[in-house]
């Protein structure tokens, strides 16, 4: 069955897929709020990015206790992302996953992690393939809310400014968050780069390596976390 006619999730599937995900041996799997941010990025990115990356994104290390659950696993993912494909696509928008936070946390922080996963994944076209000063813009809301702007600035010596100038900042990442899903996704729309995803030979990132966006942090704890 084809991405494109593959059922929706009902919420039971998605109750199903989250608790196949809570398992001792999947706990380095994404949250199903990560995992829209995710998806929604990849359906967004300038290039194709192959499945198997984005499924190994998702899970990362992780051993299945069975055939059948990593079957039952890879198609109730590979759903959710036809789901958030079709629907960060549609008139109607997306109707953005995300579960309450605690007391001083950002609700939409997990949701955005899992946007920078895919963007690095679609890395380096999703930097070189558009105008630098819109794709900052774009990925602006993201970075915000999920705390990445402050950490580089904090950890390059950039100025911050903390107390009512950081409120501001956040408010007008929420304001924009939503309308930019759909913008990101339209902008790469029409500049897409058309061509036949490839499976990288290179290395692939560890969990444990840099990561690629030079942070200096391991790629689990910053673009790989979720």
């Amino acid at each position: 069955m084809s991405q494109a006619t593959a059922p929706r999730l009902t919420p039971a599937d998605l109750d199903r897929l989250e608790a196949l995900l809570a398992a001792d041996h999947l706990k380095d799997s994404m949250t199903l709020d990560a995992l829209q941010g995710l998806f929604c990025a990849v359906a967004s990115a300038p290039s194709p990015i192959p499945q198997e990356e984005w499924i190994e994104a998702a899970l990362g290390e992780h051993t299945f206790a069975s055939e059948a659950e990593a079957s039952e696993v890879t198609d109730l993912l590979t759903r959710f992302y036809s789901d958030t494909a079709r629907d960060v696509a549609a008139e109607e928008g997306l109707d953005v996953l995300s579960y309450p936070a605690e007391e001083g946390e950002e609700e939409l922080a997990v949701w955005c992690e899992g946007y920078l996963v895919g963007v690095a994944l679609a890395d380096p076209d999703w930097f070189s393939a558009g105008d630098g000063e819109t794709v900052d813009e774009l990925l602006f809301p993201f970075m915000a809310l999920s705390g990445r702007l402050k950490e580089h600035a904090l950890e390059s010596g950039a100025p911050w400014e903390g107390g009512e100038a950081e409120a501001k900042l956040m408010n007008d990442a929420r304001d924009s968050f939503y309308g930019t899903v759909e913008e990101a996704y339209q902008y790469w729309f029409d500049n897409r780069i058309n061509r036949v995803p490839q499976k990288r030979e290179g290395d692939k990132v560890g969990r444990n390596d840099p990561c690629p966006c030079g942070s200096g942090k391991k790629y689990k704890a910053c673009h790989g976390a979720g």
